[in-house]
C-alpha cells in the first residue's frame, strides 16, 4: 500500500521558480531605466511649460511676431512631451502589472498564504456564487479560501474566470468534458509568454470598473438616450452655430469689424457655458456608462485581445460523444468564423473605435481637443449614441462572451499547474463495464500526495479506494496523516474533474461524485449541537449517494449521462456521543453508503472500531503510525513518518501527548 517518494519534487518546479525570476529580474532592470525616462520627460515638460507661459505672455503684452513664434512652438513642445510621457508611464503600468503577476506565479510554487491571500486576485469569496453542496465540500477539502486548491491554481482575475474555475474545481463532471479540459490544459501548458500575456491582460481587466460582470449588466440594461432624444439634435445644432460663429469671427478679424466680433465671441461663450452645464447637470449617468463600457481604450483593446487567445486552444480534441466539445465552442464563441459579424472579436474590434472617440478627455494629450469639441457640440451624446448602437446589436451575445472567457480563463490557469509540475499525472477515467462493473469502480493513486503542502515536506503513498461493496478504513494515532490522506484524495480528484494535472504519479478513476464530512461545527444561532451538526451531514451524505443510486437503478444512468457513483470521504465521525453507541452508528452509516453503491474512505483513531464485525466484513483497513524516541536530554520526541502501512494501527498517543506537554500524572497541579 505504501511506497513513499524521497521528499522534494523532481526539476520541473524549481525550473519554473528559476524561470519566473529571471522574468522577474528583467522587467526590475525595464522598469529602472522606464523610471529614469519619466523623471526626465518630467523635469522637460516643465521646463517647456514655463518656456510656453513666459512666450505667451509677452505674445499678449508685445504682439511680437518673435513671441507668437515662441508661444506656438512652446505649446507643440510641451503637447510632444506630454504625449511621449504617457507612452513611458503606460509602458510603466504594464510592467508593473506583469511584475505582480509573475510574483503571483512565485508565489503559489512557494505555497505562501499569506500573500496570496494578500493579492487583489486572493479576495473572491463573494464572487464565487456556489451552492451549500459546493460550499460544503470546499470547507472540507480547502478547495476555495484561503491556502485552498483554489488559491494554488488560480491566475484568473475577472469575475467570470474566478467563478467558473472554482465551479470546476467543486462539482462534479462528466469524464468526457474532463478529459477535454485536460487536453486543452497540455496544449496550453507550453505557451508560457502568451499565458503571462493574457495573465497580465486580465489582472488590468478585472480590477478596472468596466469588469465583466458591470460589463454584461450594462449591456443588458435599458438604453439611456432614446428618453432624451432632444439632446442629439440640440448638438447638431449647437455644432452647426459654432462653426458659423467661428468663421464670422474670422471674418469680423481680418475685416477689423469690432461689433461683429463681439457678437461671434457671445454665441460662442453662450454655447459653451450651455453645453458644458448640459455635460455637468444631465450627463453624469453617461461619464458612468462610458466607465464601464469603454473605460479606456486600452481595456476595449485588453478585451479584445483576451477573446483572440482562445486561437491558443487545440482544433482537435479526444474522440467524444458530445457534439460540440469544450475547447470548440469557447473557439466559436469568442473567434467566430471570418463571416461571422457578430463574434466576440469582431464586436470588440468595433468597440475599440468607439472607445477612441470615448477616451479622448481620458488623455492630457487629447484633452484640448476634446474640450471644444464637447463644449460646442456634445461629444459625450455623439459618443453615446454610436455606443448603444454598438448594444443593440450585441447585448444579446454579451454574456456568452463573458461565459467563454471564463472558461478560456480556467484552462489557463490549470495550464500554469501543468507547465510547472511536469512530473504531475494526468489522469486516467475508466468507465464501469457490462461484464465487471464493480472492478471498474476503483479509484487507485500511485504515488498520492497533498498538493497544497509544500514540495520540500511532500510525502507521497499509494492509495486506493474501492470497488465497490468496500470500503478503505485508516486507522492511526492522533496528528499522524490520516486528515491529509483524505484530504489528499479530495483535492486530487478535484483537480482531474477541473481538467487539471493531478499531485500524483499514476491515477485511475471512475465517473463520481465527492462528498465529505470531515470539518463540522455547531450553529448555536440556530440551536444545533455538534452531534446534531453531524448526524445532518452524514444524512446528506448518504441521501447523495441514494440519489446517485436511484437514479443508475431507475434509468441505467445518472442525471449527468453517465453512471457516477458516490466517493464519500469521513473523518472521524460521530465523536459526540459514547463509544458503543459510536461503533454501532457508525457501522449502520457506512453500510447505508456501501449498499448504495458507494465508495470510500473513514478515518478513526478508535481501534474497536475496526473490530466492529459488520466494518471488518467490509473494510481494508490501513493506518499511520508514530515514532517515540528520547532526544539528547533523555526527554521523550515524537516523530511521524506519514507512511501508510497495511492493517490496524498497533498505537495510540493520546496520552503519550498529554505528557509531552505537561498534562500527565506528573504535570501541573491545579491551583
Amino acid at each position: 500500500m505504501s511506497n513513499p517518494l524521497p521528499l522534494g519534487e523532481p526539476g520541473g518546479c524549481r525550473e519554473a521558480r528559476e524561470r519566473y525570476a529571471d522574468q522577474l529580474a528583467g522587467i526590475d532592470c525595464e522598469l529602472e531605466a522606464l523610471t529614469a525616462r519619466d523623471t526626465k520627460l518630467g523635469s522637460i515638460r516643465v521646463g517647456i511649460f514655463f518656456l510656453l507661459v513666459i512666450g505667451f505672455g509677452f505674445a499678449i503684452t508685445t504682439g511680437h511676431p518673435f513671441w507668437v513664434f515662441v508661444a506656438v512652438a512652446a505649446l507643440v513642445a510641451f503637447l510632444v512631451a506630454v504625449v511621449r510621457n504617457e507612452s513611458v508611464r503606460s509602458e510603466m503600468e504594464i510592467r508593473q502589472s506583469q511584475s505582480r503577476t509573475l510574483r503571483r506565479l512565485v508565489r503559489r510554487l512557494d505555497r505562501d498564504w499569506q500573500a496570496l491571500a494578500a493579492d487583489a486576485l486572493g479576495k473572491t469569496a463573494a464572487t464565487l456564487q456556489l451552492d451549500a453542496r459546493q460550499n460544503a465540500l470546499a470547507h472540507d477539502l480547502d478547495l476555495v479560501g484561503d491556502a485552498s486548491l483554489f488559491q494554488l491554481v488560480s491566475m484568473a482575475a475577472t469575475t467570470p474566470g474566478q467563478r467558473t474555475l472554482a465551479n470546476w474545481l467543486t462539482r462534479p463532471v462528466d469524464p468526457e468534458v474532463a478529459v477535454q479540459r485536460h487536453h486543452a490544459v497540455k496544449s496550453l501548458a507550453p505557451a508560457r509568454q502568451e499565458r503571462l500575456q493574457f495573465y497580465t491582460l486580465a489582472r488590468e481587466v478585472g480590477s478596472s470598473t468596466g469588469d465583466p460582470d458591470s460589463f454584461v449588466k450594462w449591456a443588458q440594461s435599458p438604453m439611456w438616450l432614446p428618453s432624451r432624444r432632444w439632446l442629439i439634435p440640440w448638438g447638431n445644432l449647437t455644432a452647426a452655430l459654432a462653426v458659423a460663429a467661428i468663421a464670422m469671427l474670422v471674418y469680423a478679424t481680418m475685416a477689423e469689424n469690432r461689433d461683429l466680433s463681439r457678437i461671434s465671441l457671445v454665441v460662442l461663450i453662450t454655447i459653451a457655458v450651455v453645453n458644458l452645464s448640459i455635460g455637468s447637470l444631465l450627463l453624469g449617468p453617461v461619464a458612468q456608462i462610458f466607465s464601464i463600457a469603454i473605460q479606456s481604450r486600452r481595456s476595449v483593446e485588453d478585451y479584445a485581445e483576451l477573446f483572440r487567445s482562445a486561437d491558443l486552444l487545440p482544433t482537435a480534441a479526444p474522440e467524444s460523444d458530445q457534439e460540440k466539445h469544450t475547447t470548440e465552442s469557447i473557439r466559436g464563441t469568442l473567434l467566430g468564423t471570418a463571416a461571422d459579424q457578430e463574434s466576440a472579436g469582431h464586436a470588440m474590434t468595433e468597440l475599440a473605435s468607439i472607445a477612441k472617440a470615448g477616451s479622448l478627455k481620458n488623455s492630457a494629450a487629447t484633452f484640448l481637443l476634446y474640450l471644444p469639441l464637447q463644449a460646442f457640440g456634445l461629444w459625450d451624446v455623439r459618443v453615446l449614441k454610436r455606443l448603444e448602437g454598438w448594444k443593440e446589436r450585441y447585448r444579446r451575445h454579451a454574456e456568452e462572451w463573458f461565459v467563454a472567457l471564463g472558461e478560456l480563463e480556467s484552462l489557463l490557469s490549470l495550464a500554469a499547474l501543468a507547465d510547472e509540475y511536469p512530473s504531475w499525472a494526468s489522469p486516467d477515467w475508466i468507465q464501469a463495464s457490462a461484464d465487471s462493473p464493480d472492478t471498474e469502480t476503483l479509484l487507485s493513486c500511485e504515488q498520492l500526495g497533498h498538493p497544497l503542502l509544500p514540495d520540500q515536506s511532500r510525502v507521497r503513498n499509494d492509495v486506493s479506494i474501492g470497488p465497490a461493496g468496500t470500503l478503505l478504513l485508516v486507522t492511526g494515532s492522533n496528528m499522524s496523516g490520516k486528515s491529509t490522506m483524505l484530504r489528499s484524495v479530495g483535492l486530487n480528484v478535484a483537480l482531474a474533474m477541473a481538467g487539471g494535472p493531478v499531485c500524483c504519479r499514476a491515477m485511475r478513476l471512475p465517473p463520481i461524485e465527492m462528498a465529505t464530512s470531515i470539518r463540522v461545527s455547531d450553529d448555536l444561532s440556530q440551536g444545533v449541537s455538534f452531534y446534531m451538526a453531524e448526524l445532518k451531514r452524514l444524512a446528506a451524505v448518504v441521501d447523495h449517494a441514494r440519489e446517485l443510486h436511484g437514479n443508475s437503478k431507475v434509468t441505467g444512468e445518472s442525471s449527468a449521462a453517465h453512471p457516477r457513483r458516490l466517493l464519500f470521504l469521513l473523518d472521524e465521525i460521530l465523536q459526540g456521543t459514547n463509544s458503543r453507541e459510536r461503533q454501532i452508528a457508525v457501522a449502520r452509516v457506512l453500510g447505508m453508503l456501501v449498499d448504495s453503491g458507494a465508495i470510500g474512505a473513514i478515518t478513526t483513531h478508535d481501534l474497536e472500531l475496526a473490530d466492529e464485525p459488520e466494518l471488518a466484513r467490509i473494510a481494508h483497513t490501513v493506518h499511520f503510525r508514530e515514532t517515540i524516541t528520547p532526544d539528547a536530554d533523555g526527554d521523550e520526541r515524537m516523530t511521524f513518518d506519514y507512511v501508510m502501512r497495511q492493517g490496524v494501527s498497533p498505537t495510540t498517543n493520546a496520552l503519550r501527548l498529554l505528557e509531552m506537554v505537561g498534562l500527565g500524572e506528573e504535570g501541573p497541579k491545579p491551583v
